[in-house]
C-alpha cells in the first residue's frame, strides 16, 4: 500500500489496544487519575496503568458486547478511525458475557478510590440516560451505529464520510433500511445533521456540579439517495 494511502478494512483483535486509545484520546485526556496499582497493563507503556485507559476499556467492551460488525481506517500502519455497527438479533449470549466479564474485571478495582468510582459513576449515568433515550422513541430499530470515531489529526482529511459510507454499505448489504445511533455533546453530532439523521431524542444529564451532558438519539435511513449523497460528501 503506498505511503498515506488509506485502507478500510474490518477490525481483528489485535486491534483492540488501537480502539482503547482512540476511545481515551476522544473522551479521558484530560480525566484525573486516581491510584490505579494492580490493574492489568495494557499495551501502551505511557498511559496503561492510567484511569482514563482503563475507563476507555471498560467503554470499548460495551462496545463491542453488541457490535456484528466493526471497521477500521488503517492509514501507515496506524488505526485513525473506526466504526462499530450492530443488528440486536445477531448478537450472542457468549458475546455479551465475554465483554462484560472484560467490564467487570477492569471495574472492580477502580472502586478502590474515589476517582475510579466517580468515573464509573458517570459511565453509568450516561448508560442510563441512552436507555431513556431509547424508550422515549418507543422504536424497536434494525440496527445501531455503536460508535463512530476518527483520531483528532485525521479529521477534516475524509475518514469519518469513507467510514459512515462503509458501514451504510453494510446495511444495506444485509437488508437494514432504518437504525439509530446515540451521541452527545462531547461528538461532532452536526455530522450526523449533515448526513441527514433526524435527532429523535434528547437528555439532560447533570454530573459534576456546575457540569452537564446533552446527550441525544438519531435516526438514519438507508436507501439509495442517502448512499449517493453521503459518497458525494465524501469524494
Amino acid at each position: 500500500m503506498p505511503a498515506d494511502e488509506m485502507l478500510i478494512r474490518q477490525l481483528k483483535q489485535s486491534d483492540y489496544p488501537a480502539l482503547v486509545e482512540l476511545i481515551r484520546r476522544t473522551w479521558y485526556a484530560q480525566q484525573a487519575d486516581g491510584n490505579t496499582d494492580g490493574l492489568e497493563p495494557t499495551c501502551d507503556a505511557r498511559h496503561r496503568n492510567t484511569l482514563a485507559w482503563h475507563l476507555a476499556a471498560i467503554d470499548a467492551h460495551d462496545c463491542l458486547a453488541r457490535t456484528t460488525y466493526a471497521a477500521v481506517v488503517e492509514r501507515n500502519g496506524r488505526i485513525i478511525g473506526v466504526i462499530l455497527g450492530s443488528v440486536p438479533a445477531k448478537v450472542t449470549r457468549m458475546q455479551i458475557l465475554r465483554h462484560r466479564w472484560q467490564q467487570a474485571s477492569l471495574a472492580l478495582p477502580m472502586l478502590a478510590n474515589r476517582a475510579g468510582r466517580n468515573g464509573l459513576r458517570e459511565q453509568l449515568a450516561i448508560l442510563h440516560a441512552d436507555r431513556a433515550l431509547i424508550q422515549t422513541t418507543g422504536n424497536d430499530y434494525q440496527a445501531e451505529i455503536v460508535l463512530f470515531l476518527v483520531s483528532p489529526e485525521a479529521k477534516g482529511q475524509g475518514v469519518g464520510g469513507r467510514l459512515f459510507a462503509h458501514m451504510l454499505d453494510w446495511f444495506q448489504a444485509i437488508g437494514v433500511s432504518e437504525y439509530f445511533l446515540f451521541t452527545d455533546t462531547t461528538c461532532d453530532y452536526g455530522f450526523y445533521e449533515h448526513k441527514g439523521l433526524e435527532r429523535m431524542a434528547a437528555e439532560t444529564l447533570s454530573l459534576a456540579p456546575g457540569e452537564t451532558l446533552n446527550c441525544f438519539l438519531y435516526e438514519g435511513h438507508v436507501d439509495d439517495k442517502e448512499l449517493a449523497e453521503t459518497r458525494i460528501v465524501e469524494s
